[in-house]
């Protein structure tokens, strides 16, 4: 009688703490969650050029180029004029403000970016709350924030259906400020200059 109580108790925390709402957790968003988490795992290196529009800059469009070595390596690099830059150099997430001179540090743990850096990602990682899954024309569109700390933002992934590229994501902020970054001339395990993900302030 024992082990089956204890074996009901961990069957109900399990589901208390599950990361997929049981209203998403149908055998077709299985289906779609299995493809785009094979997917990111194929990915080891990506280079490409990238689109971003942020909801706050009105028509204006930034361009640069996006590298990505998993585990958790990232950097994005902007055309001029903007003047920032993102990097994860395996331990941190840095935001370089070169107009302002600021630099910021998050553990990459602390960031949605995660998703995208982790080794071994699942959207059954406990770590994050699965949001929205949607299939809209040839693109499947998954939605998650950290289960802990939901005002870090939510991220979107935008893949294709047939194949599942990586295509773009969208990440909208605690202020409701939605970033989009398209991605294109994707080049995926072709080697990456690892020097492209150590950090240095400009003089």
């Amino acid at each position: 009688m024992k082990k089956i109580i204890l074996l009901f108790l961990i069957l109900f925390s399990m589901k208390a703490y599950a990361v997929v709402p049981e209203k998403l957790d149908t055998p077709e968003n299985r289906v779609i969650l299995n493809k785009v988490e094979q997917m990111l795992h194929s990915i080891k290196t990506m280079n490409s050029r990238f689109s971003e529009f942020t909801s706050k800059d009105g028509d204006f469009m930034k361009h640069g180029d996006f590298y990505l070595s998993r585990p958790n390596k990232m950097r994005l690099i902007y055309d001029a004029p903007a003047d920032v830059e993102f990097i994860a150099d395996g331990m941190y997430f840095i935001y370089y403000d070169k107009g302002f001179d600021q630099i910021s540090y998050l553990e990459i743990d602390q960031t949605p970016a995660a998703i995208l850096l982790k080794p071994d990602f699942s959207f059954d990682d406990k770590e994050f709350l699965v949001t929205g899954i949607e299939q809209e024309l040839d693109e499947y569109r998954i939605s998650a924030i950290k289960n802990k700390e939901p005002e870090l933002g939510e991220l979107t992934l935008i893949t294709g259906i047939d194949p599942v590229d990586f295509r773009q994501w969208e990440l909208v902020d605690a202020k409701g400020i939605k970033s989009t970054v398209g991605l294109y001339e994707t080049k995926i395990n072709e080697p990456v200059d690892e020097s492209l993900f150590v950090f240095q302030k400009e003089e």
